[in-house]
């Protein structure tokens, strides 16, 4: 063979091979690449995921107020319903009730809401952010945000609310705001009978009942 087709020849496949590792070197470079942008991704990603996991186990456990032993009974969705003396039916739900403790007659409820329903009338609604059922003395205590809702309209905003489930009852001792149709009061105190038939308020001693009835001064 000639000099010259020799050297051909080796051209020929020195300019093969270059081909070859050039273009196995822009494989690698453009995996590479694609790595660059995949790994920080992932990092990214699982930040995020740890961060909204902590949020969510976060919210969860602020959902549960009262903290549970390995002898406490816990229900989610709960739901009662009995009757009063007068024959008031009424109905309690909440997010969450703990019996603290197997034997024990006090349960807590996560965010309680209860109803009093009698005939010919609007139910009343209670319900906030925290209560306490005894279930022994048949009294039910919400606390923190409570609003009301009486069956003849009347509206109350108030921190702390106790129903005497026996009678139907629901009273409080803390600053209450109410508003119904034809007026609004503020008192350090009240009391409704009657599925909102009845209702009282009252002050401590040196503070006054205060309210409007229909835009003047009560």
């Amino acid at each position: 063979m000639p000099a010259s087709e020799t050297l051909t020849h080796d051209n020929a496949a020195d300019r093969h091979r270059l081909n070859v590792q050039a273009l196995a070197w822009k494989k690698r470079s453009r995996k590479i690449a694609r790595l660059r942008l995949i790994f920080p991704g992932l990092i990214v990603g699982i930040i995020l995921l740890m961060i909204v996991w902590i949020v969510v186990q976060s919210v969860i456990n602020s959902m549960n107020v009262y903290t549970t032993s390995g002898e406490d009974i816990r229900m989610t969705n709960p739901f009662y319903t009995d009757r009063s003396r007068n024959g008031e039916r009424y109905e309690m739900r909440g997010l969450e009730a703990v019996r603290k403790g197997r034997n024990s007659q006090i349960v807590t409820l996560t965010a309680p809401r209860l109803e009093i329903r009698s005939e010919n009338t609007r139910p009343s609604s209670l319900e906030g952010a925290a209560g306490v059922y005894d279930d022994a003395k048949r009294r039910f205590t919400v606390n923190k945000d409570v609003t009301l809702t009486s069956g003849n309209g009347l509206s109350l905003r108030t921190q702390a609310a106790d129903v005497d489930l026996q009678n139907a009852v629901i009273s409080g001792n803390a600053p209450v705001q109410g508003t119904w149709q034809t007026g609004s009061v503020n008192a350090q105190g009240f009391r409704i009978e009657q599925n909102g038939r009845k209702v009282l308020f009252y002050g401590k001693p040196g503070q006054q009942v205060t309210g409007t009835l229909s835009g003047a001064e009560d």
